[in-house]
């Protein structure tokens, strides 16, 4: 799967819903996958007194822009920034890390295993499919390590979109939602393996 997302960037306001949805804290060391500029670790060290916040970018020019502001700024000492891929990173230290990519198919499995107990993963527009997350402030969801798993398709979807709603109904206001984008064959390969017929 390609791990390059596109070029878009968080506002300062949407960062700080994001970290303030994982409850951030100095006690925290945060992990932005896919870091484009690394503005989200930024307001982590700064505006959130974590301890380090590690970006992650597979785009050399992306890094190479993200570690020249992390220096101008003054931050190198709290902030890293590292130009490979995440997938093969390693994650074991992270308390909160977010990723606004789209779900693969083998994230649920691999972040579960690389995370550890009591962290914290955001995701935006949408949780892990088949995780139930811990809290929601769209367009992020929280999920807790160890991730909490259901194979009840309407418990799902009714954390998804905060009411108790069908899984026809997700698809309509999926479909519809302007800002999300994505890969509705691979959405429903994923939901077809996580529930079965329920989905």
């Amino acid at each position: 799967m390609d791990r390059l997302g596109p070029e878009d960037y968080q506002s300062n306001r949407h960062i700080r819903k994001l970290l303030r949805l994982a409850q951030t804290s100095k006690r925290d060391i945060f992990y932005d996958l896919g870091c484009g500029l690394g503005q989200l670790c930024v307001v982590a060290v700064t505006e959130f007194g974590v301890k380090k916040a590690v970006g992650i970018e597979m785009h050399r020019g992306r890094a190479d822009k993200a570690a020249e502001h992390v220096r101008e700024l003054g931050l190198s000492d709290r902030v890293e920034i590292w130009n490979e891929d995440y997938m093969e990173s390693d994650l074991h230290e992270a308390t909160v890390v977010y990723c606004g990519h789209n779900e693969a198919e083998e994230d649920v499995s691999h972040f579960g295993g690389e995370l550890s107990r009591g962290s914290r993963f955001v995701s935006l527009f949408l949780p892990f499919v088949g995780v139930v997350p811990s809290g929601a402030d769209y367009p992020f969801y929280v999920m807790d390590v160890p991730f909490r798993r259901t194979r009840d398709a309407s418990l799902w979807v009714s954390k998804v979109l905060s009411r108790p709603a069908s899984v026809e109904e997700l698809y309509q206001e999926l479909d519809t939602d302007r800002e999300y984008r994505y890969d509705k064959r691979v959405f429903k390969k994923l939901m077809s393996a996580r529930f079965g017929d329920d989905s």
